[in-house]
């Protein structure tokens, strides 16, 4: 029963599209899905090989800033900079693969917690299921775009600007001192920068890198925003079952006692089930933000730092700047804004819990039941949600915070290059 379930949830449209695509940059977790075959050793081998491209690109660009920073100013380094920020966040996410409750989180999720596996608990658990599913299916759509939009300017722009300064040309037409433009530059202990050959091998390995950096930025984001998604779809179905916690009923033909006795055995055993099904929600939150709690904190950093850098970058509102930093603040921004206003739902869902439970008939219950749903009520009233580094609730409030330092930092950043 356990297996149809799984390959039920895997066989969904959107989690398939969702799989494949980390497969790409070896990330989805296959071996505790499947028994080993070829393709997972592949695989597995595939996701060791892109880690340890993504740590020489790292160690490249590291290399690269310290031999620059003698001869170029803070702003000449800005795309450098964006591009070590960038390869430490895609290193850090692709050692997910490598840890244990990544690999659990994944298992639960797909096993357990989604809302296939709950859509016959009640009619109207097989709607939220089915408005869910819409959801995340317009969500894969709209973000795997985004996401090639934004690979395509990336690599686009540098292409562009090398065609302005006519370096397509013969090498005997070329202008004197100018070099290749790329999207993301290495250290080479042979300087192969401006000749074509060496355009051609840093141009694939751009693609390759920018490729999985979309993977691991926009593909993972995916993947929380689908399991926040159901997370707030068991919110909502168990705001329903609060909301449709029986009442007691007059039946003329047995005495009040008896009639008494049948409810509180009934509401017993229907606190159970919403105290069952809470505790499943806050585990599995728990669980899911332990998971992912050191990736967004590096990456709400990422977004502090990047923000600040690219303002400084296309404060000069030149054409070249307006076009190589325009769309990269634009496309940072919307991944900002995107994850804290989605994060949000889930403590604004969360706050509504507690006003539900006591809105439940507890004058009518006993000893017993009342006592329960006392404990009940105190679970739901602490508030709950995603935390980065285990610290700082992930919501509209720090996406103001982030968005506002960046553009102090840039101001007085801005100041004192001008001083």
């Amino acid at each position: 029963m356990t297996t149809q379930i799984r390959d039920g949830a895997l066989d969904l449209d959107y989690i398939h599209v969702i799989r494949l695509y980390l497969d790409t940059a070896g990330l989805w977790p296959n071996e505790i899905f499947f028994p080993s075959t070829m393709r997972t050793h592949i695989l597995s081998i595939y996701h060791k090989v892109t880690l340890a491209i993504l740590v020489y690109a790292e160690i490249s660009a590291l290399f690269l800033v310290r031999v620059r920073m003698r001869t170029h100013s803070f702003i000449d380094l800005g795309q450098d900079y964006l591009s070590i920020l960038m390869s430490f966040v895609m290193i850090t996410r692709m050692t997910l693969k490598l840890q244990k409750k990544y690999r659990s989180v994944i298992k639960n999720f797909v096993a357990k917690f989604h809302l296939l596996n709950h859509e016959c608990d009640s009619k109207f658990a097989t709607k939220e299921y089915e408005k869910v599913n819409k959801i995340c299916r317009i969500a894969t759509i709209v973000i795997l775009l985004e996401c090639l939009m934004g690979q395509v300017m990336f690599n686009a722009v540098p292409i562009y600007v090398n065609f302005q300064a006519g370096l397509f040309t013969d090498r005997d037409h070329r202008p004197p001192n100018v070099t290749f433009v790329h999207s993301i530059n290495y250290y080479f202990i042979i300087d192969q920068y401006n000749d074509a050959i060496g355009y051609t091998i840093v141009s694939f390995l751009n693609g390759f890198i920018s490729y999985i950096c979309g993977v691991l930025f926009c593909g993972l984001d995916l993947l929380i925003y689908v399991i926040v998604f159901h997370i707030l779809g068991h919110f909502n179905i168990l705001v329903d079952k609060m909301r449709s916690f029986p009442r007691p009923m007059c039946c003329p033909d047995e005495s009040e006692e008896s009639l008494e006795k049948k409810y509180n055995e009934e509401a017993f055993e229907l606190l159970k089930n919403l105290i069952q099904h809470d505790q499943l929600i806050k585990e599995f939150l728990n669980d899911t933000s332990t998971t992912f709690s050191i990736t967004l904190c590096i990456c709400l950093f990422f977004h502090q730092v990047s923000g600040c850098i690219s303002l400084l970058e296309i404060s000069p509102m030149t054409a070249e700047a307006l076009i190589r930093y325009g769309p990269l603040l634009l496309v940072l921004y919307n991944q900002l804004i995107q994850m804290c206003v989605i994060f949000e739902l889930i403590s604004s869902k969360s706050d509504t819990l507690s006003n539900e439970a006591y809105a439940l008939p507890w004058e009518q219950m006993d000893n017993r039941n009342r006592k329960t749903l006392l404990l009940f009520l105190v679970n739901v009233q602490k508030p709950r949600g995603l935390k980065a580094g285990g610290l700082v609730s992930v919501g509209v409030l720090i996406m103001s915070q982030i968005i506002k330092n960046s553009f102090s930092y840039f101001l007085i950043l801005r100041t004192a290059g001008n001083l």
